[in-house]
């Protein structure tokens, strides 16, 4: 059984706040959803603190409950999987929850390392994922295969390959593969490996871009370096940003307030075809 103790607890009250769930929650799959899509929607995926010229290189992405504490919900942040779904792990066992914390393959990048959870409600497993990025879960959906699972604008499913799942969405029509995992349960602790290569390899993406991503009820809305994209009901519309527009953009289009004298590691010049 998934007990925390209290030291590992959080103020749910503020993460509430933070995500603007209103609800009584409860143990059940309506809790779950609606904390997930208020999450996803709420809390941008991004991964600024690795650009951040401020920051200790040592220590740029911290997985303990006070950090994520202190940038998510008190600094209005956003983070990458190992932190967004890190907070919502503690969240739901707080609430009761039986939650497992998985590890899966970015198939894009045949990188393994990416954190999802596995939420059992009376038997029936759910998997959440609210750190993905650009086309990732807004709600949880369960461990079913072969299913098409609407989420607003947005479709999902899972296949099943031997002793592994994938999870494909649909894009232009065509179903694309995202990740694959196994049912392997992690704990905590086992991240900071996958942690540290995915913020300092230069063979992670993570390192040599600068991402923010958060879905919205009709699309998505990602800035990737300086290309703003924005998919609105099907339709894409691109465009670059200076570089002195760049924190406008993020506090604009993110919610992420970040001071006006920060300053991120030289990007290359983006072209659009």
């Amino acid at each position: 059984m998934n007990v925390l103790k209290w030291w590992q607890m959080i103020n749910l009250k503020k993460y509430f706040q933070r995500i603007g769930y209103k609800e009584t929650p409860d143990i059940s799959v309506k809790t779950l959803g609606d904390i997930h899509v208020a999450h996803a929607f709420s809390i941008p995926f991004e991964n600024l603190s690795i650009h951040d010229l401020s920051n200790n290189p040592d220590q740029l992405i911290k997985l303990d409950k006070q950090s994520l504490i202190d940038k998510i919900i008190t600094k209005i942040r956003g983070g990458y999987c190992h932190e967004t779904n890190e907070l919502l792990a503690i969240v739901l066992l707080q609430l009761g929850f039986k939650v497992n914390r998985l590890a899966a393959r970015v198939l894009k990048d045949n990188i393994y390392g990416h954190k999802l959870l596995l939420v059992t409600i009376d038997k029936e497993k759910y998997i959440a994922d609210v750190g993905f990025g650009g086309n990732g879960l807004i709600a949880p959906i369960p461990l079913k295969t072969n299913v098409i699972f609407k989420q607003f604008s947005e479709q999902f499913k899972l296949t099943k390959q031997k002793t592994s799942y994938v999870l494909h969405t649909k894009i232009k029509d065509q179903w694309s593969a995202l990740y694959s995992f196994n049912l392997s349960s992690f704990r905590a602790h086992d991240y900071e490996i996958f942690n540290y290569y995915m913020s300092h390899s230069q063979n992670s993406i993570f390192v040599t871009n600068r991402i923010c991503a958060v879905p919205t009820p009709t699309g998505r809305i990602i800035l990737n370096n300086l290309e703003l994209k924005i998919r609105h009901n099907g339709q894409n519309e691109s465009k670059i940003i200076p570089e002195n527009e760049y924190l406008e953009t993020l506090k604009k289009y993110f919610g992420i307030k970040l001071p006006q004298n920060t300053k991120f590691k030289k990007l290359q010049p983006i072209i659009l075809n």
